[in-house]
Order: C-alpha cells, then structure tokens, then sequence
C-alpha cells in the first residue's frame, strides 16, 4: 500500500518507464455528492500491481504528471466515472486512455460489457467480483480486498492488446484511437451550470411551462448547495419535496411548510432560499437549455418515421460491420440530424465527423437529403447504403 507521496511518485515512474498501465479506482458514494476516494489501482504490463491509500495521499501532483503525460498509455474500463474522480483528486487532465469497455465494442462485443465478461470473453480470466460493495475506506484491507483491486488492473494491457488485435482485423484500430480523443476534452472534467440543466425529480409527471420553470429554479438551488455541503441531492430537498412545492406552489415564504423530505430544522435554514427559487422560477428568469433549439424546419408529420428509418439503418450497418450500434449516438442525435438535415454540419452533428461520418453518418445525411437509397442485402438480410 502507497502512502505517502514519495512511493507514489516511485510508482508514477514505473508506470512512464512501462509506457502503458491499468488504472481503477475503489470509493464510497452513499452519504455524499462527491465520491470519496479510497483506493487507486495502477497495474503494470509484467502483472504487478501497487495500491494507493487515497485516503493518506496529501500531494497526487505525481499522479497529475501521470494522468496527463501523452506518453503513456492509461487503461481504464468504463472510464468516464473514475477519469473524473480521478481529475477532482489530483487536477491533472486525462491524456492517452484507453477505455476497454467503450473499445470492445469497435470488436464485435457490446461497448456496455463489463469487466468479468470481456475477460472471461478475450482472455479466459475470470474474476471473483463477491468484494464489490467493500468499505474501501475501512482499513486495513481484507486479502480478499486486495484480491479484488488488483485483479481489475491485473490484466489491463494484455486486455488492450487483445481488443485492438481483434479491432485490426476489422479494419477498425484508427477508428478506436479517434474515440479514445474524447476523454481528452477538458469540459468533461468541469462542474456543469445547474441553471443548464434539466433537474431529474422523480413523480413530475406532466407539467405546465411555469412548474417546469420553478422545478429547474428549485432543482438549480438544491444542485449548487448540495455541491458546496457535499451531500446527497435529497439530502438538500427531496423529489417529494420539489412535486409539491410546483404542484401547490406557495403564495408567500410563511406558506412553505414542513413536509416529506424538508424538515422543520431545514425548512427554517432554507425558506428564504426556497422562496427566491419559486418566484425566480415564476419569472421566468432562466436561461435556454442547451439544445432545446435546432437549426432545421419545424417538425413535420413524418419525422419520427424519418427518424425510425434512420436508426434501422445504423444498426443494419452496424450488424453487418460487428459494431455496436449505441457507439454511434443516441436517439436525440439522430433526431437533432433528421431535424436539420438541410443544413447539418459535422460541427454541430457528432454523427458527421470523425469515423461516424465515415461509417454511416455521411450515407445516413445523404439519405435524408434524398441523394442515396437504402436496399436490403439478399444475403445478410440488412439494411444498406446504395448512391
């Protein structure tokens, strides 16, 4: 176990001499909004593995030099999570990942498969995954613990290897190296605007334009002061709580009362803040949401069919390229293109640039703009591009 800043920068310049290590991260998120760190796993290629005691760790700026040196190569699976706690202890920006997860699926697997299932898949590994919900503060560490930990990082680079041979037979290694771009973008790592942001509340059900306005205002406040107390949302304001204040909303602060999921106590620490929030929402004094805007004509009678027709398309395309068809966007995306596909452009379509657009984003903008035509393959009995 690495406790002082000392063994880490040791183990920081093991892992730049090996040019390519497993990371992991092991953290309790029950009573708080931000994960607490207990454990980081940095496995080598020759099958060693060293713990860091997160707990104990004061200076991680070696573990920053690590996390940003384009040199070396830092595998994670499912990286997103622990790429961002990872950021928020020690501040240095993710460069050269490689996420397993998300990869396995430019390999004919699912791009969702989880750790145990791609080893057991790729490698014939199989893990013992009974310490999942451990206390990874707890110490010391149980053998099975340490078991556990090292074992998700263990097999990291042999792992890597073995999905980008499968990727090359493909034809589909550089199209993995450009998705692994995307965890270098620095505003994936920052906290978003509360007030840009749809709160989800559980039990709104439908709601008039001005609820959903007090439900965004409401939601803002509970966000931001469940960051600055690190706790839980529903610690702050509960959903409960939220669908009665829009659904009964108040006429003035004394009519806030105490209910499910908003105490005396805090009712009484908070009611002025309650009601700033109501009225702010009343006003209507928030900005746009993201997206909620396109550039193309108004939705007509047949683009959900246009939609429906473009998603059969992509997974027909994927089926036939072994490519899982949720690397490619979601429903919104493709939605978003439908809706403007007159004027789409790569800048504010994901599915037109990079190896999307050469995949089947640029056919799929073709269609749409009546240029190319889809056919069923007599043989594989799918979907596909024709000019």
């Amino acid at each position: 176990m690495i406790t002082t800043t000392e063994a880490l920068a040791e183990a920081v310049r093991a892992a730049k001499e090996a040019g390519a290590v497993g990371i992991d991260t092991e953290f309790i998120w029950d009573r708080t909004y931000y994960p607490t760190l207990g454990l980081v796993q940095i496995g080598y290629p020759d099958g060693r593995c060293v713990l860091v005691d997160a707990p104990e760790i004061e200076d991680w700026s070696p573990f920053a030099d690590l996390m940003s040196d384009e040199s070396v190569v830092k595998i994670l699976h499912d990286a997103q999570q622990d790429l961002t706690i990872l950021y928020r202890a020690c501040g240095g920006y993710p460069k050269n990942i490689f996420d397993t997860q998300r990869s396995a699926g430019f390999a004919g697997l699912s791009s969702t498969i989880s750790l145990s299932e791609l080893l057991r898949t790729l490698q014939k590994v199989r893990l013992d995954k009974s310490e999942t919900r451990s206390n990874w503060l707890a110490r010391p560490l149980t053998d099975a613990q340490i078991e556990y930990a090292e074992d998700d990082v263990r097999y990291s680079t042999r792992l890597m290897v073995k999905i980008m041979e499968r990727a090359e037979k493909l034809g589909r290694k550089e199209w993995i190296l450009d998705e692994m771009k995307m965890y270098e973008v620095e505003s994936l790592y920052g906290e978003s605007d509360p007030d840009a942001e749809m709160p989800r509340v559980r039990g709104s059900g439908s709601l008039t334009n001005q609820q959903r306005n007090i439900m965004r205002a409401l939601g803002s406040w509970r966000e931001t002061k469940a960051r600055q107390r690190n706790l839980p949302r529903n610690f702050i304001l509960s959903d409960d709580a939220i669908v009665s204040l829009i659904k009964r909303p108040p006429e003035s602060p004394n009519d806030i009362r105490p209910m499910k999921g908003l105490s005396d106590r805090a009712l009484e620490r908070n009611r002025k803040h309650l009601w700033a929030a109501i009225e702010r929402g009343r006003s209507g004094d928030l900005p746009d949401l993201p997206n909620g805007r396109h550039n193309g004509s108004a939705p007509d009678d047949g683009y959900e069919a246009r939609v429906d027709l473009s998603l059969a398309f992509i997974k027909g395309t994927c089926l036939a390229a072994k490519i899982d068809p949720a690397l490619i966007g979601n429903r919104a995306e493709v939605t978003a293109l439908v809706l403007e596909a007159d004027n789409a452009t790569a800048e504010r379509h994901r599915l037109l640039r990079g190896w999307r657009g050469e995949f089947c984003g640029n056919h799929l903008l073709s269609i749409l703009q009546g240029n190319g035509s889809i056919t069923i393959n007599s043989e594989t009995k799918l979907p596909e591009f024709h000019d």
